[in-house]
């Protein structure tokens, strides 16, 4: 998969089965173009040496989003269903891609999903899954600037007391 390297602040964790990698390579490689988007893909960013179980629960709790990337293939692997755990377990947004007629049970009855395996919907779909992130990474890019523009506040209110302290002093 040729993805662009991006540094973005804003990360997507993609829990799948290797089963489905080819299916959703595509769809990754889409969002991988948002700008400020960085996709934590395993099959792509573990490296040789790392340890699984780690590193992949430190980049899901370091994700802004958890697409989940639903078939019977990932229902039966035990690793998506640990990946799930972890998400649900840290209030994560998980939004389930259906890649075939598999419907999320349990805990995931409950969450919206897209449905791709309809060929007739699967664009509309994307399209959703596109703006929804696209809304998301705009959304955490305004309150990272309230926030350092907070702090520049701040920083000139706490220099102007200084200041004004300096010149009190002065006078007396």
């Amino acid at each position: 998969m040729q993805t662009v390297q991006n540094s973005g602040n804003f990360t997507v964790f993609a829990s799948y089965s290797s089963k489905d990698i080819e299916t959703i390579k595509p769809i990754l490689e889409r969002i991988s173009y948002i700008e400020g988007v960085k996709i934590f893909f395993a099959d792509q960013d573990l490296q040789p040496g790392e340890m699984i179980n780690r590193s992949i629960t430190q980049n899901i709790l370091n994700s802004d989003i958890f697409l989940l990337f639903y078939s019977e293939s990932a229902k039966q692997s035990t690793y998506v269903q640990q990946e799930i755990g972890v998400a649900l377990g840290h209030n994560k947004i998980i939004i389930p891609l259906l890649l075939d007629e598999t419907k999320p049970t349990g805990m995931l009855a409950n969450i919206q999903y897209l449905d791709l395996s309809v060929e007739t919907k699967r664009p509309s779909e994307l399209e959703r899954l596109y703006n929804f992130i696209v809304r998301n990474v705009q959304t955490k890019n305004q309150n990272q600037l309230i926030g350092a523009l907070a702090l520049l506040g701040i920083g000139y209110l706490l220099y102007k007391s200084s200041k004004d302290q300096d010149e009190y002093d002065d006078c007396y």
